[in-house]
């Protein structure tokens, strides 16, 4: 009798990261990488920078989470000089 692998569910360990990626990676795709998002552009951006098909990651999203609702992070805005 075959015993049935229960789907595991992702945990979120990052609260500003609410959409998590994971895909097989390194040599004969033996390991898996996980990879955190803060927003569907990212995550988007990711999957379109590594090719991947629809059968090769799995996109999990924070239950409660509205994706359309996140937002990118601003990031820092450099000194400009003044000439």
């Amino acid at each position: 009798m075959a015993i049935k692998k229960e789907p595991t569910k992702p945990d979120f360990p990052y609260a500003q990261f609410p959409i998590l990626i994971m895909h097989k990676d390194g040599k004969e795709l033996k390991d898996t990488k996980k990879c955190y998002f803060g927003s569907m552009h990212y995550a988007d951006k990711y999957i379109v920078k590594s090719n991947f098909k629809q059968k090769d990651y799995q996109l999990f999203i924070k239950p409660g989470t509205n994706v359309e609702t996140v937002v990118p992070s601003i990031g820092r805005k450099s000194k400009q000089k003044k000439s």
